[in-house]
């Protein structure tokens, strides 16, 4: 039996919100004066910039050190090497503001991000107060100033989706850390992320705040998304056997993470969770790995995949990659899985060239 669940109940933002920027940082010194610039000279200040050196074995204190000396408004917490799930729970429960903005410490921030993102929380989504917005960025690198926006969305996710997320056990935001900002409230309600050191915070949030949350989304890219190593051939998070098995380990982790936030905030909507076995995302990166791996396809777990219904109302672009599987040699699906997810100047190219950024 299905139950219905609403979202978090919200009242607007304070006429004056304080807002909060967190950024986790390990190593990263040789970015982070550059990107602290940048938070500080926002069209609409922050009122505390939250600065987590998770345990740097470079000059990231040293030079946090002297940027706090010159910028009240710049705090430092230095702490032993967590992981980035650790650092970015540890800057959450620091910050004060009403609004917290997250960034990672080699991206920059364009001049108005904290203005937009607040215009877009007073915005009213689906009828109801959003405790949350996303929006895109554009990658670049040393070599390269424009790979793209990123992420590419067929069908921007704005709006309610506990509902779907809880059917489908998946959620329609897929926006990196640096396109991520919560309301307080949210981030109280969600509580401390999985800090697991194979673990990323954002595909925490992606899930946890869609259940509980209305979303608001924020068309105009809003930062620099710094691409590490981009060559001709780089690839994604799907394009080799390392990189499906670390993925498929950090599906089963969240998914216990969340079987357990589920609980505590929705008991009664657990049941309505679908297993990962039910998952196709899942079998998806369990058919990957095997094939991968050397033991051939598993045309019974494909076939599971293919036929799922997810599967068959998904964007085109997907549905083409996935289908590929069944033909492809493995090496030009490798190739093939590197130009969808990774970011390349031949992607960016082809992505302006079809008007699609």
């Amino acid at each position: 039996m299905s139950i219905t669940i609403e979202p978090l109940p919200l009242t607007e933002l304070p006429a004056q919100p304080r807002v909060s920027i967190v950024i986790a940082s390990y190593n990263y010194g040789r970015f982070l004066v550059e990107c602290l610039d940048a938070c500080v000279g926002q069209s609409r200040p922050p009122d505390e910039i939250v600065v987590i050196d998770d345990g740097s074995k470079d000059n990231t204190w040293e030079l946090l050190s002297e940027y706090m000396a010159r910028h009240p408004q710049v705090r430092g917490i230095r702490q032993p090497n967590g992981g980035v799930c650790a650092a970015t729970n540890a800057g959450i429960a620091a910050a004060t503001g009403d609004v917290v903005v997250l960034l990672d410490a080699d991206d920059l921030p364009s001049e108005h991000r904290v203005e937009r993102i607040l215009a877009a929380l007073r915005r009213t989504v689906d009828g109801r107060v959003p405790g949350w917005a996303h929006h895109p960025l554009r990658r670049f690198s040393e070599t390269h100033d424009d790979l793209g926006l990123t992420p590419h969305y067929h069908t921007p996710p704005e709006g309610w989706f506990g509902p779907t997320v809880l059917a489908r056990s998946q959620s329609p935001v897929a926006t990196i850390t640096s396109g991520l900002a919560f309301r307080r409230e949210l981030l109280e309600a969600i509580g401390p992320i999985a800090e697991d050191r194979r673990l990323v915070q954002d595909m925490q949030f992606w899930v946890a705040a869609a259940l509980l949350s209305p979303v608001a989304w924020i068309p105009e890219p809003l930062g620099g998304y710094r691409a590490h190593g981009v060559s001709e051939s780089f690839g994604g998070m799907l394009s080799s056997l390392p990189k499906v098995k670390l993925t498929r380990e950090r599906t089963e982790i969240i998914d216990t993470w969340l079987r357990a936030l589920i609980q505590r905030r929705m008991p009664a909507a657990l049941p309505q969770w679908r297993g990962l076995d039910e998952q196709p995302g899942y079998n998806w990166l369990r058919f990957l790995e095997g094939w991968f791996a050397g033991s051939g396809r598993d045309f019974g777990l494909l076939m599971k995949v293919l036929r799922h219904p997810d599967t068959r109302t998904a964007p085109l672009q997907q549905r083409v990659y996935l289908y590929s599987s069944t033909c492809l040699p493995q090496s030009w699906f490798l190739k093939l899985s590197g130009l969808v997810f990774g970011a390349s100047p031949l992607k960016a190219f082809v992505r302006r060239s079809l008007g699609r950024s």
